[in-house]
């Protein structure tokens, strides 16, 4: 596609979720809109490798019903396929035992003593009523510790969080992460994509395209051109400059802040070298066949592990074949030696599929996936320790992703702060959450 663009209303760097979602509510909106992707494709994280038939999302991939991104997608019309997966298991100590993820499996499994299940009724029936914001600053492992006094039940709920979190540091983040993610799982259960993500990434830009997005990849933008402390465009690579009124950063912390005032922006500098993202290790494994379809999805109480075969609910295998997401969750404060936890996934893999090993048709270890932009601690106030969508001191210049909003997490947090920063420039005023600057403080407890 052509990138000589001269002018136009609306810049967004970066082609992942968040800019996607940007660029197609400001161009429904009659907005002309020029995004650059530096990478030849879409997506970003959510971008699909597909080899031989199968589709490797990069590391394990749901959505929550009900979420931010789930409502995106309904109002901007993206279609999809998805199912939900069934039967889930929780490995203690070496046996397998069915997790409650339903009433009827509550009543029927070993996994917890009579008096544990009374209080998990009792749990859930106070989470319909609990405002996840009043747990900002409040850590999932204090608030399992003040929600129940049973250890077993406590290590099951341990085990959920480290899941719906990506985080093994539950002493660290944030109860609002958790019981956000937990109401939302408890209303619907989270959906597998037909084809993986890339689907949802295609449907973007197809809305987007169709609405008069101008989509340029493989341009990489090197600098926000600004002046009297306004947006005035950005700066290309090859020296090229693309005038605007307003520009969307749509990327990681990292690459927004090298953007503006050649990463010496200091209300922005600032904020990024506080953060502390989470991270994961994550096995996938492409098989012949499945070696054992009674355990789908796995939760390990006593490690930071997890296991799905995404490929027995949604369309991501050939016929017969299987696709297996393994996940190591990670703790930022204690280090940890990649290979080593590659072979725990390994270790995991050959007690719930043996012989997967015998089907390998292709394997994809990702050692340090970047799960979350930024780890939202207690410390820090949760999701209100996030920096707002928009940059102090420069008109015009917005940050959109999942580090960014006091809405959502992961996906849903990239979905929010982009439909929220279109609806500010379609507002054309200023912001009332949350400052950029105001959120420096927050991040450097983290």
């Amino acid at each position: 596609m052509d990138s000589h663009v001269a002018q136009t209303d609306v810049v967004v760097v970066g082609g992942g979720m968040a800019g996607l979602t940007a660029a197609c509510y400001l161009a429904r909106a009659g907005v002309a809109v020029t995004l650059f992707e530096k990478a030849a494709e879409l997506g970003g994280r959510a971008a699909t490798q597909v080899y031989n038939d199968y589709s490797f999302n990069r590391g394990a991939h749901a959505l929550y019903p009900g979420g931010a991104a789930w409502c995106v997608l309904r109002e901007l019309g993206i279609r999809y396929s998805s199912q939900s997966p069934k039967g889930t298991f929780m490995l203690r100590q070496g046996k397998l035992q069915a997790f409650p993820a339903d009433p009827l499996t509550l009543l029927r499994t070993d996994l917890l003593q009579a008096v544990d299940k009374l209080e998990f009724t009792r749990m859930l029936a106070a989470l319909a009523l609990c405002k996840a914001h009043d747990l900002q600053h409040v850590s999932v492992q204090a608030w399992l510790e003040s929600s129940t006094q049973r250890p077993r039940l406590r290590q099951v709920l341990a085990a959920l969080a480290r899941t719906l979190t990506y985080s093994a540091a539950l002493d660290q983040i944030s109860a609002e992460v958790f019981v956000t993610q937990l109401q939302l799982s408890l209303k619907h259960n989270v959906l597998y994509i037909d084809g993986g993500w890339q689907m949802l990434v295609d449907g973007l830009r197809k809305v987007a395209q169709q609405a008069g997005v101008q989509i340029v990849r493989g341009a990489r933008v090197e600098a926000i051109e600004e002046q009297g402390g306004r947006a005035r465009g950005v700066r290309l690579q090859d020296g090229s400059t693309v005038a605007a009124a307003d520009v969307i950063i749509a990327t990681n912390p990292q690459a927004a802040a090298k953007l503006v005032d050649a990463g010496c922006y200091p209300t922005l500098r600032r904020v990024v070298d506080a953060i502390v993202p989470i991270e994961a290790a994550c096995l996938d494994v492409a098989l012949r066949r499945l070696p054992s379809a009674r355990h789908p999805v796995v939760f390990d109480e006593e490690h930071p592990r997890f296991l799905t075969v995404q490929s027995l609910f949604a369309k991501i295998a050939p016929q017969g074949g299987a696709l297996i997401h393994t996940i190591k969750y990670l703790d930022p404060a204690k280090p940890s030696d990649p290979r080593a936890d590659e072979r725990d996934l390994e270790d995991f893999l050959d007690i719930l599929q043996p012989g997967w090993r015998d089907e390998l048709v292709k394997r994809s270890y990702l050692p340090r996936i970047e799960a979350v932009s930024l780890w939202p601690t207690a410390s820090s106030g949760g999701f209100g320790g996030r920096p707002g969508p928009q940059v102090a001191g420069i008109v015009g210049v917005y940050l959109a992703g999942d580090w960014i909003g006091n809405e959502g997490y992961l996906a849903d947090a990239s979905m929010a702060s982009a439909r929220e920063v279109a609806q500010l420039i379609l507002r054309g005023k200023r912001i009332t959450s949350q400052p950029l600057e105001q959120s420096h403080a927050l991040l450097q407890e983290a």
